[in-house]
């Protein structure tokens, strides 16, 4: 308005400011569909889909779309009896194994089966026992072998494995590669046994049996000259009681094994190791080669097992069978070699996941002892002799990365088995 002539605002009463409303944080459920379908999808261990489900309906939504997540990898282990650790292939780290009893960081490991389940050798006075590392459950296993003649002697475990988790709702039987006496041989032991006990007639192998693994309906052991004896366990449901019905295959030798065994064993060259690895339905033998001279593994080779018709004219009725050769490719699988717990995984089903999984791939772990011994004579295992193998460049590379021991106080490593 003027006043005097001159121009003037008038003056205002300033009102007191408001704070603006404070920014609404974001929804979990404003995350668009196919952002959480693509997350979803790099998750590939179950438990981490469950919590992403358990956010709210949406997020559940999309882990349902996902489909089914593939078989967890193995983790492996690194036996210790102060610092026991196990390392990730998905995370690639290493994590320490807390909280295990005193007797099961001192323990050997012999074997493994899918739910964190272990065949333990305690101590030396031959006390074993079924472990879970999952939940802690513990199931003792006899001392003692009961011979064909009713006497019962002690063992030792080399290796073994399960027809089943015992946490599962199947009945379920251990079988072990064991030495009795000096000499290598089968011995099984059921739910109820008091004892370790075998086949009342032939249960003896005519040659070392280097592994063991339950295939189809029953257990199959393979021996240094390469010969398959099976062993089907029979359940009569009653007072735990199995029978056991014993398989020797005719096998037809392959035609390089005489050379294999007279240059890498007979010549002093190396040593071969045979591993059995369940893969696509089919029993696979991978066969692995040290040389004393490096020191490592140079060469792996794998092999499938064929049964062949039999012969109307043949008076043997043994099963007659072969190693069939599969060449440098494994078509798109990945193996993980361990005594008693191999396994065969599909690279498709990890593909995305961080870290380098290639098909034709092998990855295996030392399981020699070291030359060198503790105070009290005991044993000191090797971690040199670890690595991943390609098939495909005939060639090693180191695995797992980073830093780990390099021996163990009192076991070889193995495989967690999930």
């Amino acid at each position: 308005m003027e006043e005097g002539g001159e121009f003037t605002f008038p003056t205002a009463t300033p009102e007191p400011r408001t704070s603006p409303l404070r920014a609404a944080a974001p929804s979990l459920g404003d995350v668009p569909d196919n952002i959480l379908v693509r997350v979803s999808a790099f998750l590939r261990c179950r438990a981490d889909r469950v919590h992403m489900a358990c956010v709210n309906k949406l997020w559940s939504r999309a882990v349902r779309g996902v489909g089914r997540p593939p078989p967890p990898l193995p983790w492996l282990i690194f036996p210790n009896t102060e610092t026991p650790t196990f390392y990730s292939p998905i995370t690639r780290r290493y994590h320490r194994l807390c909280r295990l009893p005193p007797d099961v960081r001192r323990a050997r490991f012999c074997g493994s089966a899918v739910g964190g389940w272990l065949v333990l050798a305690l101590d030396s006075c031959h006390g074993y026992a079924l472990y879970n590392l999952n939940s802690g459950q513990r199931i003792p296993l006899p001392a003692s072998f009961t011979t064909p003649g009713d006497k019962d002697v002690p063992l030792v475990v080399h290796a073994a494995t399960f027809s089943a988790p015992p946490s599962g709702p199947n009945q379920y039987m251990v079988a072990a590669i064991v030495l009795i006496a000096n000499r290598s041989t089968a011995a099984f032991w059921s739910e109820g046994s008091e004892s370790w006990f075998s086949p009342s007639t032939g249960a003896l192998l005519e040659a070392t049996a280097q592994d063991v693994i339950y295939y189809g309906d029953a257990f199959f052991f393979v021996t240094s000259r390469e010969d398959v004896v099976s062993f089907q366990p029979v359940f009569l449901g009653w007072n735990n009681n199995v029978g056991l019905t014993r398989v020797d295959y005719d096998m037809q030798q392959r035609g390089d094994l005489d050379d294999d065994v007279g240059v890498h064993e007979g010549m002093g060259v190396g040593v071969m190791r045979r591993y059995l690895v369940e893969s696509r339905g089919r029993l696979l033998m991978v066969v692995r080669y040290f040389y004393n001279q490096s020191g490592s593994t140079e060469q792996i080779r794998v092999f499938q097992f064929q049964v062949m018709p039999p012969e109307a004219a043949a008076d043997d009725q043994r099963p007659r069978a072969a190693w069939e050769n599969l060449g440098n490719q494994l078509d798109g699988r990945m193996l993980f070699l361990g005594r008693g717990c191999s396994r065969s995984l599909e690279v498709a089903d990890y593909n995305g996941i961080q870290g380098e999984f290639e098909e034709s791939t092998i990855y295996f772990i030392d399981e020699r002892m070291a030359s060198e011994r503790l105070p009290g004579g005991r044993s000191l295992y090797s971690f040199t002799d670890m690595g991943r193998y390609d098939m495909e460049e005939i060639a090693t590379a180191p695995w797992p990365e980073g830093l780990y021991p390099s021996t163990s106080d009192n076991a070889p490593p193995t495989w967690w088995l999930h």
